[in-house]
């Protein structure tokens, strides 16, 4: 392996959009660590044809797993890091009343906490190697949608995060970029469907005539999101770009929902938005006190 050869870490590489950006960037030259969560997924990731792709056991929510991940990279990689891509993240479609904090907080430690204990582990690195960091967010990191409210909040904290480090990591030159994918066909959305199949037989007798209709819906836009036409090999084709870009963008919006969701952000106001979303979960109309 050449000492030239660039490193890029990236985190969540399992399934979905992780493993697509892991794949795509070995075959495009980068000498990938590829963070998976468990040992059982390094077997699977390991392709002999990629001798540029090296699985690595990483839960991002383990300090003693980044920790370990860190010293690698000062072992095996004297030139330093060229990308940190947080990828690896966790879905939990609900409504907030019916949501314990504990999930709440399992949703903060693995969308927002974790990328940034990345970030702090990895920065002597990527000083090292004049590298740059991507966060994998969402068209829920700017606007917060009804049933997805704990994981719309994840993603605002990770995008504040990315805003305050693009400024205080200036003075060493490591640009830090965020990624927004719409709906993208993965597996995140067979699991989706099975927490809200378990949710919705689960909500109380007194609130089932205001969530019934609303857990519905969700199940119905989850379904749609499924069949997306935005594939994870769509945003790893982004995440080279942000990866090989001169002077990388801020934001990249990946798919038609994402871009109509930054439109309407900035076009719509916020009470007609809430009535458009109120509208399209069966929200709309008042409940009769009884």
């Amino acid at each position: 392996m050449s000492d030239l050869c660039r490193t890029v870490l990236v985190t969540g590489c399992s399934s979905g959009i992780g493993r697509a950006t892991a794949l795509l960037l070995a075959k495009q030259g980068y000498r990938v660590l590829a963070g998976v969560r468990d040992s059982e997924h390094v077997a699977e990731l390991s392709c002999p044809d990629l001798a540029l792709l090296e699985p690595l056991v990483l839960d991002v929510t383990c300090e003693e797993h980044i920790v370990r991940a860190a010293h690698h990279i000062r072992q095996t990689s004297p030139q330093g890091l060229f990308g940190l891509v947080n990828n690896a993240g966790l879905g939990m479609p609900a409504s907030l009343e019916l949501s314990t904090l504990d999930e709440v907080r399992t949703l903060f430690e693995v969308n927002t906490f974790a990328p940034l204990r990345m970030i702090q582990a990895c920065l002597p690195f990527l000083r090292l190697g004049s590298g740059r960091v991507i966060n994998m967010s969402s068209m829920n990191g700017t606007t917060a949608l009804p049933m997805v409210g704990a994981y719309s909040a994840s993603k605002f904290a990770l995008e504040a995060f990315a805003d305050t480090l693009r400024v205080e990591l200036r003075p060493w030159q490591i640009p830090v970029s965020l990624i927004r994918p719409g709906q993208v066909r993965t597996s995140i959305f067979a699991k989706a469907r099975e927490d809200l199949d378990r949710r919705s037989a689960n909500i109380p007798a007194e609130l089932k005539s205001g969530y019934e209709t609303m857990y519905a819906r969700a199940s119905k836009f989850n379904s749609r999101g499924a069949r997306s036409a935005t594939s994870p090999e769509k945003v790893a084709s982004v995440v080279l770009r942000a990866l090989q870009a001169k002077r990388p963008r801020t934001h990249y919006h990946v798919g038609f929902d994402a871009w109509g969701m930054s439109l309407a952000q900035a076009l719509v106001p916020q009470r007609l938005m809430d009535r458009m979303l109120a509208r399209a979960m069966g929200a709309l109309k008042p409940l009769k006190k009884k």
